[in-house]
């Protein structure tokens, strides 16, 4: 039997934007360093109230003794549970093909030593857009969690702000719904019921934090 050897090797940052070929890679617990630790969600724009709706009652004509009649006890509303925005791929927009993506080099070396310079940042092109999108890879404050599904897993991810989804919501034209970066916060990969000691496994089929892109070819060593 030939040996396999691994001709090149791609990350993806933002899962479903063009990736990045590096020649090495840091091998953490969760898979390769930077591979899919952002992707894009789609959530809709809450309807607009309907002038009937926002319409104020007016008072209620009075009765032939001259007291107007009380008034019905308001509807109880029941607390809308918030949904999750969904994920993007490019089986529904191929446009995020186009979406190119650098990391800086430093962070990309197997030598690197964990310590990221105060600026380092994500940048993200994209053709048509007049300007690039800074994503600081060490954010100055914690980030806003918000509630994402990925296929039938639901979590908590870091929103990157409205920056960010103003720029991939113009880039991709959507009018009726919104577009959010969002970043892997490093845990919730598996369902709380999990063992233990397989807690620290992510999982390839469900959210494919270890899906290898690496096109490999055989050769006899």
């Amino acid at each position: 039997m030939s040996d396999v050897r691994v001709s090149g090797l791609t990350i993806y940052p933002v899962k479903s934007c063009a990736g990045i070929d590096v020649d090495a890679v840091t091998v953490t617990e969760t898979g390769f360093m930077y591979d899919r630790a952002w992707m894009l969600v789609e959530s809709r724009k809450p309807k607009a109230r309907s002038e009937e709706e926002a319409r104020v009652p007016s008072e209620s004509a009075e009765t032939d003794g001259g007291t107007p009649p009380a008034p019905p006890p308001p509807p109880k509303k029941r607390r809308a549970k918030p949904r999750a925005s969904v994920f993007m791929t490019q089986r529904t927009e191929p446009k995020l093909a186009l979406v190119r993506v650098k990391l800086p080099s430093e962070v990309l070396s197997p030598s690197w030593d964990g310590i990221l310079p105060p600026d380092a940042a994500m940048t993200i092109t994209a053709p048509g857009m007049p300007s690039a999108l800074e994503v600081p890879l060490a954010p100055a404050s914690p980030l806003p969690r918000c509630k994402v599904g990925v296929w039938e897993w639901e979590g908590l991810a870091g929103d990157e702000g409205s920056e960010a989804s103003e720029w991939f919501t113009r880039y991709l034209g959507k009018t009726k719904s919104v577009i959010r970066l969002v970043r892997w916060l490093g845990d919730g990969a598996l369902p709380p019921a999990v063992a233990a000691p397989a807690r620290r496994t992510a999982s390839i089929r469900d959210l494919a934090i270890l899906e290898i892109k690496a096109r490999t070819r055989r050769g006899t060593g």
